[in-house]
């Protein structure tokens, strides 16, 4: 528990001792499930509570061990934080002669991680990635989503839907057909809606960047989608837009999608640690550079807004790009420890 909110602690201890030592109590119960369903630290302490009960296993099989063998047994546990002061010695008073007490216990833990999962399953699992790094991670579904550098995905599966969230960066996916669960990937306003095809999602300056591998998705721009309804898009004619194998659109403010052909191969050329530009805005550029340095690269100029690079790079040794904008006769590059700034000559 360490590192945990000492409130939180407290109240968790005070909750286990509450259904631990007196009579079932139905107002009782109410709040203690509206506790655990302010935040999910409240379930996570309260969990923390049980190692006291885990070794419950090897008492004798009548149960008719007191309270104080069963702390005994618990402490002996290498994993059990002690709880230090009364409530700590309020366990070890429990009475003796309550066998029921490892079944209460036992019943409670099994509700409390109802409500955990419950939580979980609300909140979802993020996945995150650092400068320079790339994962891979396969969903419950069996769909895989490759993510690339300083990136962040969120994953929200239910019984009918599957909804990933592209919270920054970029992401490819390849998703596992299920007709009767629409996977759909949300990027701000943006929402992409495969049944079993592969698939890039670029979140960037420019906008979102939806590039098709495999099979077709539907694109739909609509900035009053709440990612926490329960319905799944659904694509007309006047809503979004139908991108096939081999095509891009990039999704704009105030413009609807059009998909246009584009090379697959260098538009995920990220995957094998290449960038590739053609004709790519030197604002973009630094976006995707910085994936992949510490030092980061600046564009403030805004001469430079329009100023188009054209070229492959590696990801892996940002001196190469570097080295290319020194030899660009109208620009001025200036570098520190901590940065590499542009100007305009």
């Amino acid at each position: 528990m360490a590192g945990r909110n000492a409130q939180i602690i407290d109240e968790a201890a005070e909750w286990f001792v509450e259904f631990s030592c007196d009579d079932d109590d139905q107002n009782a119960r109410r709040a203690f499930d509206a506790w655990l369903r302010k935040s999910p630290e409240h379930v996570r302490a309260y969990l923390e509570m049980f190692p006291l009960w885990q070794d419950a296993s090897k008492v004798d099989a009548g149960h008719t061990a007191s309270a104080d063998e069963l702390i005994e047994l618990a402490r002996a546990g290498g994993n059990v934080v002690p709880l230090e002061g009364r409530r700590f010695d309020r366990v070890r008073q429990v009475r003796r002669g309550r066998p029921w007490l490892i079944v209460a216990a036992a019943a409670l833990l099994v509700c409390v991680i109802g409500a955990f999962v419950w939580l979980q399953t609300l909140r979802g699992s993020t996945y995150e990635t650092g400068v320079g790094e790339q994962r891979a991670v396969s969903l419950p579904d069996g769909s895989i989503v490759e993510i690339n550098a300083r990136s962040r995905v969120r994953v929200r599966y239910a019984e009918t839907r599957r909804d990933v969230i592209l919270l920054e960066g970029q992401a490819l996916f390849k998703v596992h057909k299920d007709a009767s669960r629409p996977f759909v990937v949300y990027s701000g306003d943006t929402r992409i809606r495969a049944v079993g095809t592969q698939f890039d999602v670029d979140r960037s300056r420019r906008g979102t960047v939806v590039t098709v591998l495999e099979g077709r998705v539907a694109v739909i721009a609509d900035p009053t989608q709440d990612v926490s309804t329960s319905s799944s898009p659904v694509l007309t004619p006047a809503s979004g837009t139908f991108v096939s194998a081999g095509e891009q659109t990039i999704v704009r403010e105030s413009t609807r999608p059009r998909a246009l052909p584009v090379n697959v191969e260098d538009a995920t050329a990220w995957r094998e640690r290449r960038l590739v530009f053609s004709g790519t805005p030197l604002t973009v550029v630094a976006e995707q550079f910085n994936r992949y340095n510490e030092r980061r690269l600046l564009v403030r100029d805004t001469r430079l807004d329009k100023f188009l690079v054209s070229g492959t790079f590696s990801s892996t040794d940002p001196a190469s790009l570097v080295r290319f904008l020194h030899a660009q006769s109208d620009l001025r590059v200036e570098e520190s420890d901590s940065d590499i700034e542009i100007f305009s000559n």
